[in-house]
């Protein structure tokens, strides 16, 4: 059977644009990139809620083969993020190549064949040669967090990965449930339009200073100088690095006292940094976080402090008994009637073992990733491959996280990714498969080399419900090793870490278990 495409690329976001562009520098035309939302973007098709925005200063948000030096502000905003993903889809030809509202649902190879089945919600089945899954690091918002009550409610109800542009907020009663990113740029903008913003607090977090300014021409005549642009982002990865060095090659004893020392300072620093923005000590208080200071990805946070000074916001830090038909009871038994309700309750992200449902990627042999995942644990070769589920790639997966923005890691992930593509074809070969012992063997390396990592977030952050530790402990979100070494190693490996061979395709189904034979 010859497969419909090469390669199908899942996801058209950051990932599925890169992966469209590299595959075209292996010579790879005859590739698909499918999404299950209405156009390309990722992320930022889908939340276009009040002032979303980048969190990171722009210079650092960007391809390192499509540098955009005029961006509007150092922090740019979602309109302008989206346009410039757009032309870069455009400059490399990619929206002919994309297909929208199409949901893949299950994910089976084809032994025999040597190919993918992808079957659609719509009943379709799309078969490629090789599959890149470029699904994003937060994979499905929680639009139904598990609070009593919650389907009983009457109001307008939205997640900022589904923003309601048609409700009018103006006058309105309303509670957010969540203070992370979305609340952090949300709340600001609708508090000074509600009569009544309630936010619902369960875990503190960290919002940072927001140096925020317009980009004058002449600072984007500089980035745009030859260079420019690739040094101002240059500085940025070269502070990452350093931190990824000191907490990777610090001996254990002297980063278990470090690390107590800097909780300590960064906690006392928070504590200075509230007091000025935040006027109410009481509200001050259920701010300060008592857990480590790095275990939450802090937020550059802008004017969300200040806008707990209004009259008509609340910080409730009671927690949640219910939700009612028409509004929220709070653990104190206080109920406060809402007009709308916002679920900002984060996502299903890459390194939740229970974002990899069973029974939706199928590999060799009946392997089952969402069975292992959940069984065994998040590891993958190179963040990239797992064993025993053939010609499949992961852009966004175990240990991926080097860098300042996602597309920084996402090229690396690609660059390997198109390595070991184009080194099957130079064989000769159309199946390519990680070795179980070169999988374990990096997995391995991640856990020794990340001691001091798994040290600190799965023993400090105790009680800070930090996506960076998931349900199982672990904490296979950031790769320790320095940003350096991690672009060289994703083309300078061993080739022979993975097994190559022709698919094997048989006229007589009662063939099929010869296939081992075949693979030697």
């Amino acid at each position: 059977m010859t497969p419909q495409y090469e390669v199908i690329v899942i996801g058209a976001g950051i990932g599925g644009i890169c992966a469209g562009v590299k595959l075209q520098e292996i010579g790879i035309d005859d590739f698909l990139i499918i999404d299950r939302v209405g156009g390309l973007g990722g992320t930022w098709y889908s939340h276009s809620y009040p002032d979303a925005g980048c969190d990171i200063p722009s210079t650092t948000y960007q391809f390192s083969f499509a540098r955009k030096p005029d961006w509007d502000r150092l922090f740019a905003k979602r309109d302008q993020i989206l346009e410039y993903l757009e032309k870069v889809a455009a400059d490399y030809d990619l929206p002919r190549r994309m297909r929208f509202h199409t949901t893949v649902i299950r994910e089976e190879w084809d032994d025999a064949n040597g190919l993918w089945q992808l079957h659609t919600e719509s009943g379709e089945v799309l078969t490629a040669r090789f599959v890149i899954s470029a699904v994003g690091a937060y994979i499905n918002p929680k639009t139904t967090p598990d609070i009593p009550g919650l389907a009983s409610y009457t109001g307008v109800s939205m997640h900022p990965a589904h923003w309601d542009h048609d409700y009018d907020f103006a006058g309105k009663r309303v509670g957010i449930i969540g203070v992370g990113a979305s609340t952090m740029q949300i709340a600001p903008k609708l508090a000074e339009r509600v009569e009544r913003l309630d936010i619902y607090q369960r875990t503190p977090q960290v919002y940072l200073p927001k140096p925020d300014f317009v980009l004058r021409p002449w600072m984007q005549r500089l980035l745009a100088l030859p260079g420019g642009s690739a040094i101002a982002n240059g500085i940025a990865q070269t502070v990452i690095d350093s931190a990824l060095r000191v907490a990777i090659y610090t001996p254990a004893p002297l980063w278990r006292s470090a690390a107590r020392a800097v909780d300590l300072v960064g906690r006392n620093a928070y504590a200075g940094w509230v007091r000025i923005k935040v006027r109410d000590k009481a509200t001050r208080q259920v701010l300060r976080p008592d857990f480590g200071i790095v275990c939450i990805r802090g937020g550059a946070g802008g004017d969300y402090l200040p806008t707990l000074n209004r009259e008509n916001v609340d910080l409730i830090t009671a927690g949640i008994s219910e939700i009612t038909p028409t509004g929220i009871r709070g653990a104190d038994g206080v109920e406060r009637e809402i007009d709308a309700l916002i679920l900002a309750t984060g996502y299903e992200v890459f390194s939740d073992p229970e974002s990899y449902k069973p029974g939706t990627v199928i590999g060799r042999d009946g392997f089952d990733l969402g069975v292992f995942y959940n069984t065994e644990g998040l590891q993958a070769y190179y963040s990239t491959s797992v064993a025993k589920v053939p010609n499949r790639f992961i852009m966004i997966g175990p240990y991926s996280w080097t860098g300042t923005a996602f597309h920084y890691f996402v090229e690396n992930a690609m660059r390997h990714i198109a390595t070991v593509i184009d080194e099957t074809r130079r064989r000769g070969a159309t199946v390519v498969e990680v070795r179980p012992e070169s999988q374990r063997r990096f997995h391995a390396d991640m856990l020794r080399s990340g001691r001091n990592l798994s040290y600190y977030l799965e023993t400090r952050c105790e009680g800070s419900n930090s996506y960076f530790v998931n349900s199982q402990g672990k904490s296979p979100y950031i790769r320790p090793w320095s940003l350096l070494k991690t672009y060289r190693k994703a083309t300078r490996f061993d080739r022979d870490d993975y097994s190559y061979r022709p698919a094997v395709v048989f006229e007589d189904p009662a063939d099929v278990p010869a296939v081992e034979l075949a693979r030697g």
